[in-house]
């Protein structure tokens, strides 16, 4: 597929979703409709009221949230076909709700694609049984978990099942491995796949024509004869800053890391100052040269002022870092003044960072949930940022449409990091031409085209 507009027939399109605000799944929809309207197709945006569905109580908010979806699915039946972005916690905080409420905009549509951008992995376990397992072993939290986890399990086999009988609702997933699951738990078959693009070639270029690298350095504060390496994208531990953070101790000191991305607006937390994530991002710096023993208290004898700074150190480590590995690894020395926060940036300015930045890092962890996709991740190689990958599945699933054109290191190795960004540059011939030979297969164009396909179908 080469990087050339969809000719086919123009179709009337609704696109149902969240829509200019900060969410992966509204800066998506706001490139897929860019590229099905250059393509001749007129495209409708149905947006979500997230914040009003994401209220379950008072229950006379919620049943407003329902009235809004019966509205909604009410004007979808219109289109020639609808694509409805899929993420549970978009159409509500409690999953019984968000699975009903898509479950009632699919049945207003004649024709549906639901786009997946992330799913509930869940399969098994739960249940009475379970629970009555748990109540013999008096173990009341694990019954009450079993009952509640086996309802939920029950809920989202009801929705996967209408979807897989319904004959007008088809589904796209971002990786291949999204949809052999949902092939194999579920028995879809009106299911297809093509990973998440954004830009084309010549607005990639465009991008890449309008950045000044010094003057967008020094806007943001930052040194142009500084190396810089960043990490993108929403706050939130899955996106493992501690590592990129202590490589630092073992790159020159004229390499320094940029964090480009705030807390996404849906996980702020009332009532408190700073969130724990960033507490930890904060701390991180505050713990260098303590190999003092870890422990609550300060240690007898010592002056007032050495008890409190040895006691707020091992405060730190004993409670920010208490379910992270890196309490066995906390930084030696001061790193701070090698940190930088530039905050969230515009959707605007946050493309122009690939080009100004030497490095775009993604050590991502594991999830439980799994990731259906990334973002960051996609806009680097689209934009041919020098790149390195954590090998989370995520990045192994990305790896199967980019083949050779990714390189990755272990999860958490901080050392294997820190080499692998100096030694990059003997590699980048190569990434880069495997690089351009995927694009020239996975671009706006052939998502363009691979909707139509699966509309079509």
């Amino acid at each position: 597929m080469t990087d050339t507009l969809f000719a086919g027939a123009p179709k009337r399109l609704a696109i149902v979703s969240s829509y200019n605000e900060e969410c992966g799944a509204a800066f998506y929809s706001s490139r897929l409709k860019i590229h099905l309207e250059a393509a001749g197709h007129s495209v409708t945006i149905k947006r979500l009221p997230v914040s009003l569905l994401r209220v379950h109580t008072p229950r006379s908010i919620r049943l407003k949230g329902d009235a809004e979806i019966r509205r909604i699915a009410g004007e979808l039946g219109e289109f020639d076909a609808v694509l409805l972005q899929f993420e549970p916690g978009l159409y509500g905080t409690r999953r019984r709700t968000s699975y009903r409420r898509v479950r009632t905009l699919l049945q207003g549509c004649r024709n549906a694609v639901l786009t997946v951008h992330g799913f509930d992995r869940v399969t098994q376990g739960g249940g009475l049984l379970a629970a009555l397992d748990a109540l013999v072993d008096r173990d009341l939290r694990r019954a009450f978990s079993n009952v509640t986890f086996g309802a939920l399990v029950d809920d989202i086999n009801i929705f996967w099942n209408y979807v897989r009988k319904s004959a007008h609702v088809k589904v796209l997933t971002f990786c291949r491995g999204d949809q052999v699951l949902l092939e194999r738990f579920y028995g879809l078959t009106r299911i297809s796949n093509y990973p998440i693009t954004y830009f084309s070639r010549e607005q990639a270029e465009a991008v890449a024509a309008s950045v000044d690298r010094e003057a967008l350095l020094k806007r943001f504060g930052l040194d142009p004869r500084r190396k810089y390496f960043a990490v993108y994208g929403f706050l939130n531990a899955y996106k493992g800053h501690l590592t990129a953070m202590k490589a630092l101790e073992y790159l020159p000191e004229d390499w320094h890391l940029a964090i480009i991305g705030g807390e996404h607006p849906q996980g702020l937390h009332a009532d408190r100052d700073i969130g724990p994530y960033v507490r930890q991002l904060l701390a991180f710096g505050l713990t260098h040269g303590d190999q003092q023993p870890t422990t609550l208290l300060p240690p007898e004898g010592a002056s007032a002022g050495l008890q409190a700074a040895n006691f707020e150190k091992q405060q730190i480590k004993t409670e920010l870092f208490r379910y992270s590995e890196f309490k066995h690894f906390l930084p030696e020395r001061d790193l701070r003044h090698r940190v930088h926060f530039l905050g969230q940036v515009s959707d605007d300015d946050m493309p122009r960072f690939y080009y100004g930045m030497d490095y775009a890092v993604h050590p991502y962890m594991k999830t439980k949930s799994g990731q259906s996709g990334s973002g960051p991740a996609t806009m680097a190689l689209e934009f041919g940022a020098r790149s390195l990958f954590s090998n989370a599945p995520v990045f192994r699933e990305m790896g199967q449409y980019f083949d050779g054109a990714m390189s990755y290191f272990n999860i958490g190795n901080f050392v294997e990091l820190a080499d692998a960004l100096q030694r990059h540059k003997q590699v980048e011939h190569e990434l880069t031409a495997a690089r351009e030979t995927a694009l020239t297969r996975y671009n706006p164009a052939g998502m363009v085209a691979a909707y139509m396909d699966i509309i079509d179908g």
